[in-house]
């Protein structure tokens, strides 16, 4: 049985009480530009469902607990439910400058460097036979055969961002690889 005034339902009074903290969490763990819904909506539903039901406050002990709880269970369907695809655009800082393309930019204006000494091409193909078989696939067309990141996502069915970040790790590798090896020769 509900109060007669719903401003007395222990729901409503945590909610106004803990409304901020609530937000914060989901926040914590859900970014609405990937999910393309916001905090205040995901509580507003959980609210909702929470207090549809019959007298929540009799059944259960802690209601704290109960509504952290079942936001928590929200988020997780989210998660599962959504198969996120991030835009480029979201990768904007404030001056509508795209941070990561910036950043892949300046990556592939420092790596010419390498191959201007022969030697340093030798060795580098010698680095390059040490990686996995993908990683070297991915930096012989990537690097070599000059595919974009999108037609290289298209044929293997794997997202951009995780291209680029399995390059990235290749090229540390390689990195290593060759810094090693010219310690060596320096010794």
């Amino acid at each position: 049985m509900k109060p007669e005034n719903s401003q007395d339902h222990p729901l409503v009074l945590f909610l106004k009480k803990e409304n901020r903290k609530l937000i914060g969490y989901i926040n914590n763990y859900l970014d609405d530009r990937l999910y393309g819904i916001e905090a205040e909506d995901i509580l507003q539903e959980v609210a909702l469902n929470i207090y549809s039901r019959a007298d929540i406050s009799v059944q259960v002990g802690n209601i704290a607990a109960y509504i952290y709880r079942a936001v928590r269970n929200k988020i997780i369907d989210l998660y599962r439910k959504k198969n996120v695809t991030v835009s480029l655009e979201s990768f904007n800082n404030h001056q509508n400058e795209n941070v990561l393309l910036n950043t892949v930019k300046e990556t592939e204006q420092e790596e010419p460097l390498l191959y201007q000494d022969e030697t340093m091409q030798q060795k580098l193909m010698l680095a390059i036979e040490k990686l996995n078989p993908a990683e070297r696939e991915l930096i012989r067309k990537a690097d070599y055969e000059e595919y974009t990141f999108q037609e290289l996502a298209d044929e293997w069915g794997i997202p951009i961002g995780t291209l680029l970040a399995r390059r990235h790790r290749a090229l540390g590798k390689l990195r290593k690889m060759l810094q090693e090896d010219f310690s060596l020769s320096n010794q």
